[in-house]
């Protein structure tokens, strides 16, 4: 599987306390907080509760939710991608609120490739139903050789995505300018499935099947709500502590390794194409990254 060097310059930043990691999440057992979503038959409880195989075959894929419902914290998975040639393979980690077409969602989806073809991180959010927020990266490393930990800080202020303690994309709640944020209560989804659009219509290699996908760090940071209709305000207190301010914005290391992970391995921004859309400007001109 092809990946990307990281410069020294990330790799500085990477050794900066980035202060979101809670190592002991990873031994909450996954049964604790999650359970099946669909494709049971295709899902592979492992080391005594604390690790997840999802598999994708010719018959099914699979994929688990969690038992509650959040209106903010710091939700992480360590995942590791499947191996061999995954094109058309769609490996995710999300929040997705109830309400369908007037849904909230937060998307982290790893899009297979194979020699030719690395991993691209397809992002993508929706607020009240309304997405076409696509971004892509390339990962800097093989995603498929080791775990790596894919985290989303959600509070009142801000949406930032990380990978290993690096952030790499960042949504501001715009509402007093106009714009949209979340406001309903989301689970937390992994999957594993395929689509063609994931690999610009390149059909699947089935003679690489089955597809299968590790997950692990099971506990969670949230604010528990008591169904997905709550109101989510409560979940803006102070006594959580990602909300407190120092949350509110990256920090200065933070802000440099997002700019140079932005500079080296950005492919997509829907930015690009809507420059005048209020989230692109505000980001451009306000926020300063």
């Amino acid at each position: 599987m092809c990946f990307f060097s990281l410069s020294l310059l990330l790799f500085r930043f990477v050794l900066s306390p980035l202060h979101i990691k809670c190592d002991h999440l990873n031994n909450i057992p996954f049964k604790l907080n999650y359970v099946s979503l669909w494709g049971e038959e295709n899902m592979m409880i492992l080391d005594q509760n604390n690790e997840v195989q999802l598999t994708f075959n010719q018959y099914s894929g699979s994929g688990f939710t969690s038992r509650q419902q959040y209106g903010s914290g710091v939700f992480s998975m360590e995942i590791k991608m499947p191996q061999k040639d995954s094109t058309a393979v769609i490996t995710t980690f999300y929040l997705i609120s109830d309400g369908g077409p007037t849904r909230d969602e937060i998307d982290f989806e790893f899009l297979g490739g194979n020699n030719e073809r690395p991993y691209i991180l397809h992002t993508n959010i929706f607020t009240n139903g309304y997405g076409n927020r696509e971004q892509q990266i390339h990962l800097w490393f093989d995603p498929t050789l080791d775990f790596h930990n894919y985290t989303l800080l959600w509070n009142e202020k801000q949406l930032v995505f990380f990978v290993d303690e690096i952030p790499i994309r960042v949504f501001k709640n715009t509402t007093n300018k106009g714009g949209s944020y979340f406001t309903k209560a989301m689970k937390i989804d992994a999957t594993i499935w395929t689509s063609p659009w994931g690999s610009g219509g390149i059909p699947i290699n089935w003679n690489d099947a089955p597809f299968q996908a590790h997950y692990k760090g099971f506990g969670i940071n949230g604010c528990q709500t008591q169904s997905i209709s709550t109101n989510i305000t409560q979940c803006n207190s102070s006594r959580y502590w990602w909300n407190h301010e120092k949350f509110w914005e990256l920090n200065y290391q933070q802000i440099q390794a997002y700019k140079n992970v932005r500079d080296k391995y950005l492919i997509y921004d829907y930015c690009a194409k809507q420059p005048q859309n209020l989230e692109c400007s505000q980001r451009s001109n306000n926020f300063h990254y």
